[in-house]
């Protein structure tokens, strides 16, 4: 990009690709598996994006310092266009799942506004949506308030900063797969509740850490990164269920609500909590968004 309005395009394009391929991998996920095994599918599948998340920045990083920026992002389009044609290729060669083997029965077919319109007036459905959108505000608030903490409270340099984050990373890298082995074992909208709740306690440390210091903070990163952990494969795996047991239509419709709510929390998490945390002291603006996890968590326990 030479200018900031190519800058800002192509960052769009990219948001909503990546949004198309989160709700398109999804919901073939949902679509060829069982649902006691969407739970590891989604799980594996959230692996891989906390895996690119993790190596992406260092990769990124080392490529940039070797072939420079157009280079590294012009490499970098040409192994997502590889990684598409080869996709594609897969889809096309890879025998069709039979419907016995996805145990789910052929309903009429639904569009897809009656089926959003049936997915958005679920109270069930939304009371998911609403976790999704209070743990992501959670992290929204404290990934910015981190790097202020930090710096001012603990005198940290930017690297140092840098390496504290990503223990969030970490745990949500090793906690994915486990919350998808789980929630094919245990009651998903249990895990989602313990994904709340950890969502609370990561707050409630960070507002400790006053009192505990260095390691208060780091106990906080770690609990947020299980937090998303447990959200991301148990949340999208609850859906699918909700999708079939209410007979609500096509999982893509119930995938983008959660992409919706994902990018509401990352959005107004990181608002609220930051005006909040400027009248009343960083610690509050956490507080604020970890209280609403805990008012929700009754109601994600009420879903069978």
């Amino acid at each position: 990009a030479n200018s900031f309005k190519q800058l800002l395009i192509a960052r769009s394009v990219q948001g909503a690709a990546s949004a198309a391929v989160l709700c398109g991998g999804l919901s073939l996920i949902a679509e060829t598996h069982a649902m006691e095994a969407r739970g590891s599918a989604m799980g594996m599948a959230y692996t891989g994006l906390a895996l690119g998340v993790l190596c992406g920045p260092l990769i990124g990083g080392l490529l940039f310092e070797k072939l420079g920026r157009r280079q590294t992002f012009r490499l970098a389009a040409a192994i997502v266009l590889a990684n598409a044609i080869a996709q594609i290729a897969l889809m096309t060669l890879a025998p069709a799942v039979k419907s016995e083997d996805k145990k789910v029965v052929d309903e009429k077919p639904v569009s897809a506004a009656d089926s959003f319109k049936a997915i958005s007036t679920n109270s069930e459905v939304l009371a998911v949506a609403a976790a999704i959108f209070c743990i992501n505000a959670v992290m929204g608030v404290i990934k910015p308030l981190s790097q202020i903490v930090l710096d001012r409270e603990f005198k940290m340099t930017m690297v140092q900063r840098s390496f504290v984050i990503t223990i969030a990373t970490f745990t949500y890298l090793i906690g994915t797969p486990i919350a998808g082995y789980l929630s094919d074992r245990m009651a998903r909208s249990r895990l989602l509740g313990v994904s709340l709740l950890l969502a609370a306690l990561s707050s409630v440390f960070f507002a400790l850490r006053g009192l505990f210091g260095l390691g208060s903070f780091f106990v906080s990163v770690s609990l947020l990164g299980l937090s998303l952990a447990f959200n991301g494969s148990v949340a999208q795996a609850l859906l699918a269920d909700l999708v079939d047991r209410h007979k609500l239509g096509k999982y893509s419709m119930a995938f983008a609500l959660s992409d919706m709510a994902d990018s509401l929390g990352l959005i107004i998490g990181p608002i609220l909590g930051l005006a909040v945390s400027q009248m009343f002291g960083a610690s509050s603006g956490v507080g604020l968004v970890g209280m609403f996890c805990l008012v929700l968590l009754p109601f994600i326990l009420k879903i069978p």
